[in-house]
């Protein structure tokens, strides 16, 4: 997935991915969120990511009803 960063601040790139993976081994591997944006990469379980975003998008929000 592309995600568009532009209007977020400034970046060596205006827009990064946003890709699942999975490590592959006969045993159960956790599966990891990344993000990366030029050289820069961001990875987490998928179990902490899912948190992050919900607070994330809260913020957001919170952000747009004080722009009211």
């Amino acid at each position: 997935m592309r995600l568009d960063l532009a209007a977020a601040f400034p970046l060596p790139k205006p827009a990064g991915e946003a890709y699942l993976t999975e490590a592959v081994a006969p045993w159960p591997c956790s599966t990891y969120l990344r993000i990366r944006v030029g050289d820069a990469e961001v990875a987490m379980p998928v179990e902490q990511a899912a948190s992050v975003l919900s607070a994330l998008g809260m913020l957001a929000a919170a952000g747009e009803v004080a722009l009211r």
